[in-house]
C-alpha cells in the first residue's frame, strides 16, 4: 500500500470514526434531552398532586384566600411560571403568577392533561374528594432549565467528540487488526458451550432443522433424545459450581464416547444435554442406545474427592413419526423426559399419542383453572371425622371442588396436580382458606359450635417466606383465632427437604396453627422422627387402612401407629374407613377420630349444618 493510499484509508476510517460518534452524540443528547423532559413532567405532575391534596377543604368550602396561600406556595419552585385553581365548575378561584410571567391560564378551567410548547409545559389536573371531582389544577412550567442543561451537556459532548476523534485512528486501527481474531471467537461462542465445549442449543437447533428437512425428502429416520441430568443441583450444592462445571465437561466426554461419530450431541441448557442419532430407524435401536446412556450417567464422576453419583433422565422422540417440524421435535421430546422425570428418575421414556394428550389436557386444564379462579367457579365440601368412641363430629376437613362449566366436576387428582406445576396452587390455596375461614364465620353465626376444620397445604405453599402471615391474615379477617382451623401437610412435606420445610413448619406452630400429618404410612417417615416435629395430629393413609380388619400385617401396623403417635402426644385420625367392621376394629385399636364414606360424605355448607344440629 502506498503512502497515499494510507494516508487516504486512515482518513477514511476517522472520518466513519467521526461520523459515528457524531451520531452517537446526537443521540444520547437527544435520549438525555427526552429524560430532562419527562423528570420535569414527573415534578410538575408530583407539585400538582401535593397542591390537589392540600387545596381539597380550601375548594370544597370556597375558600378562597386558604386557596391563594396554597397556590402561593408554588414560589418556592422556580421553575413554576403560572398557577391557577378553578373550581367544580370551570371558574378561577385563585391564581399565581411570576413576575414577569405572560398570563396563559384564563378565566375558565383548562381541559385535563399535558401541553407540550416551546418555552413551556402546561399541566391541568384534577383536585378530587373521595373520588369525586371538585376541581381542578392548572401548572405552567418554564423549559428554561431543561435547555441551559441540554447546552451543558452539549458542551460536554462536544469535548468527548473532539477526544474521541483524537483517538479515532489509533482506535479503528487496533479493532480492523483485532476483527478476524474476533469474528472467529463470535462463531466459537455462537455454536459451541463454553464449559463442555459440545455444540450450544443455537448449533444443535440447526442441525436437527437439517436432519428433519433430510427426513422430509428422503426415507429413514433419526431419533431426538433430550438428557436432563438428575440432581445435578446437588452437584453443585456440595462440591460447588467450578466442581460442577467439570462434573458437565465429564458429561459431554462420556456421552460422546458412548455415542457413535456421526451422532451430534449438544449441551442446551443448564444441566440438560440432547442428542441427534442420525440414521436410526428402529425403535429398539434407540431404546438401546438410551439404555447404554443411562448406565453411563450411573457411573460416578469424580470430583477430585467424593464422587458425585446422578443420573440420566432421557426423553426421545423419533423423526419423523413423532414430529416433522423444529418445534413439535423439542417439544415431544421434552414432555418425554418430563415423563422419565415422573416415572423415577435414571430411566428413558419414548413420546406418544398418550403423553401428546395428557399435555393437551393439562394446558386445557390450566387455562380453565385460571378462569376458574377469576370466575369463583370452585367451591368446598366437608368431610367429617367422628370420634371412634362418642361418635360425634370432632373435626371436619376441607375439600376443595371444580365445577367447569362444560365439563362438570373436574377430579382433584387432575388439577390439584397441574395447579402445582403452573404456580397456580397458592392461588387456590388461598381462595380454599378464605372458602373455609367464611363457612365457619356463617356456621357460628347460626348458632352452632363448629369443631376445627383441616385445610390442606401443599409442599410449595410450605416453603412460602410470609405462609405464616397469609394464613393469619385470612383468620384475621373473619375474626378467627388459630384453633378454628388445622393445617394438613402430606408426609412427603416432612421428607423432601426437610430443613426447609421443618423452618416454615415450625413457624406455622409458634403462631398457634396447629398441625396434622396427612397420609401418614404413605412415604418413608419414621416413627421416631415424629417426637422432633411440631405436629399434633397424625394422619393414617387410607392405603393402610383399606386392608383392614382381615390383613394380620395392616392391623398390626395400624395398632403400631397408634400406640407410637399416643406416646409422643399425638392425636390420631384415619382416613378412608369405607365399613363398618373397619370403624369397629379401629375403635378397639384406640383411634381418636374416623373419617371416610362409612363415617360421612363430602357436603357443602348447608349440609355440615344440618350435620351440626343432628349431632
Amino acid at each position: 500500500m502506498t503512502e497515499t493510499r494510507l494516508r487516504n484509508y486512515w482518513r477514511l476510517s476517522l472520518l466513519s470514526t467521526g461520523s459515528a460518534l457524531l451520531m452517537a452524540l446526537l443521540l444520547l443528547l437527544g435520549d438525555h434531552g427526552f429524560r430532562e423532559r419527562e423528570e420535569l413532567v414527573n415534578n410538575v405532575a408530583t407539585q400538582a398532586r401535593l397542591l390537589a391534596a392540600n387545596v381539597t377543604a380550601a375548594v370544597v368550602f370556597e375558600d378562597g384566600r386558604t386557596a391563594t396561600e396554597i397556590i402561593g406556595t408554588v414560589e418556592s419552585s422556580p421553575m413554576i411560571l403560572e398557577a391557577a385553581i378553578y373550581r367544580v365548575d370551570g371558574s378561577l378561584m385563585a391564581r399565581f403568577q411570576r413576575l414577569n410571567a405572560e398570563v396563559q391560564f384564563g378565566e375558565r378551567a383548562p381541559p385535563y392533561g399535558h401541553i407540550y410548547s416551546f418555552d413551556d409545559i402546561k399541566l391541568v389536573t384534577p383536585v378530587e374528594l373521595e373520588g369525586r371531582t371538585v376541581g381542578s389544577i392548572a401548572l405552567r412550567a418554564s423549559m428554561d432549565d431543561l435547555y441551559a442543561e441540554l447546552g451543558r451537556v452539549f458542551v460536554s459532548m462536544l469535548l468527548i467528540l473532539a477526544t474521541s476523534a483524537a483517538l479515532g485512528s489509533y482506535v479503528s486501527r487496533k479493532m480492523r487488526l483485532q476483527m478476524v481474531e474476533a469474528d472467529n471467537e463470535i462463531e466459537r461462542m455462537a455454536l459451541y458451550d463454553g464449559v463442555t465445549g459440545l455444540a450450544n442449543r443455537h448449533a444443535f437447533e440447526l442441525s436437527l432443522t437439517q436432519t428433519l428437512q433430510r427426513h422430509a425428502r428422503d426415507k429413514g429416520g433419526s431419533a431426538l433424545l433430550f438428557i436432563d441430568v438428575d440432581d445435578f443441583k446437588k452437584v453443585n450444592d456440595l462440591f460447588g459450581h467450578q466442581v460442577g462445571d467439570q462434573v458437565l465437561k465429564a458429561i459431554g466426554d462420556r456421552l460422546t464416547k458412548t455415542l457413535r461419530g456421526a451422532d451430534i450431541v449438544a449441551r442446551v441448557g443448564g444441566d440438560e444435554f440432547a442428542v441427534i442419532l442420525t440414521n436410526t430407524p428402529s425403535p429398539e435401536d434407540v431404546e438401546s442406545v438410551a439404555e447404554n446412556l443411562v448406565r453411563a450417567g450411573a457411573e460416578p464422576f469424580d470430583t477430585g474427592g467424593v464422587p458425585a453419583h446422578i443420573g440420566f433422565s432421557i426423553g426421545i422422540c423419533m423423526i419423523p413419526q413423532d414430529a416433522a417440524d423444529l418445534e413439535s421435535a423439542l417439544r415431544s421430546a421434552d414432555l418425554a423426559m418430563y415423563h422419565a422425570k415422573q416415572a423415577g428418575k435414571n430411566t428413558h421414556q419414548f413420546f406418544s399419542a398418550k403423553i401428546g394428550n395428557k399435555a393437551r389436557r393439562d394446558l386445557d386444564i390450566e387455562a380453565g383453572l385460571r378462569q376458574a379462579l377469576e370466575h369463583d367457579e370452585l367451591y368446598v365440601v366437608y368431610q367429617p371425622q367422628r370420634s371412634s368412641r362418642s361418635g360425634r363430629i370432632e373435626g371436619l376437613e376441607a375439600l376443595v371442588r371444580w365445577r367447569h362449566p362444560e365439563r362438570g366436576i373436574v377430579s382433584p387428582l387432575e388439577f390439584i396436580p397441574v395447579a402445582e406445576e403452573a404456580g397456580l396452587i397458592r392461588d387456590l390455596g388461598r381462595v380454599v382458606l378464605d372458602h373455609v375461614c367464611r363457612d365457619i364465620v356463617e356456621l357460628r353465626g347460626s348458632g352452632h359450635v363448629v369443631p376445627p376444620v383441616a385445610v390442606n397445604v401443599s409442599a410449595r405453599q410450605v416453603v412460602q417466606e410470609d405462609i405464616g402471615d397469609e394464613i393469619l391474615a385470612a383468620l384475621n379477617k373473619y375474626g378467627l383465632k388459630p384453633e378454628a382451623i388445622k393445617i394438613e401437610l402430606s408426609e412427603s412435606v416432612f421428607i423432601n427437604q426437610p430443613a426447609a420445610h421443618a423452618q416454615a413448619i415450625g413457624d406455622l406452630a409458634k403462631r398457634g396453627i396447629q398441625i396434622a400429618i396427612d397420609d401418614f404410612g404413605s412415604g418413608n417417615l419414621s416413627l421416631d422422627h415424629l417426637r422432633h416435629l411440631p405436629a399434633s395430629v397424625l394422619k393414617i393413609d387410607i392405603r393402610v387402612i383399606r386392608n383392614l380388619p382381615d390383613n394380620a400385617e395392616a392391623l398390626a401396623l395400624v395398632k403400631g401407629i397408634i400406640a407410637i403417635g399416643h406416646a409422643v402426644g399425638l392425636s390420631l385420625v384415619a382416613e378412608g374407613v369405607e365399613s363398618a367392621m373397619q370403624a369397629e376394629c379401629l375403635k378397639e385399636a384406640g383411634c381418636d377420630l374416623l373419617q371416610g364414606y362409612h363415617i360421612g360424605l363430602p357436603v357443602r355448607k348447608q349440609d355440615v349444618q344440618l350435620l351440626l344440629e343432628l349431632d
